[in-house]
């Protein structure tokens, strides 16, 4: 039912547009695309098990039960932030918060799976 490698190019490309959009100084998609980043690490996690969820109580669910307590942490900052930038508005420190942590997320699922996800990461 689940397609790692799937997960993986949707987790890059939109890794690769939260990028851009920070760059580009727009925002609010930082805080979307943050979040939908880390929703397809978590579905490329489970795709290994071949199992999918699709809904945001699950992953989180599985995340508090699968990664460690700071991954989580880190997790529910980016989360969190999107609301925070898609309802009060453009707020450059907090989508820079959201890239820093998306970085250290990146990191995690990296050592976890065994591959390059960003090509900027060492």
């Amino acid at each position: 039912m689940g397609d790692f490698q799937k997960h993986i190019a949707l987790a890059k490309e939109k890794l690769s547009a939260t990028l851009s959009a920070y760059t580009n100084r727009q925002m609010t998609v930082v805080g979307d695309l943050g979040t939908k980043v880390v929703e397809q690490l978590i579905e490329a996690d489970v795709a290994r098990r071949n199992e999918h969820f699709g809904d945001h109580r699950s992953r989180h669910e599985y995340s508090n039960k699968m990664f460690p307590l700071e991954v989580n942490r880190i997790m529910r900052k980016v989360w969190f932030a999107y609301a925070d930038l898609g309802y009060d508005g453009v707020n450059g420190k907090r989508a820079k918060e959201i890239v820093d942590n998306l970085m250290k997320i990146i990191q995690f699922f990296e050592k976890r799976f065994g591959i390059k996800i960003h090509e900027k990461n060492t």
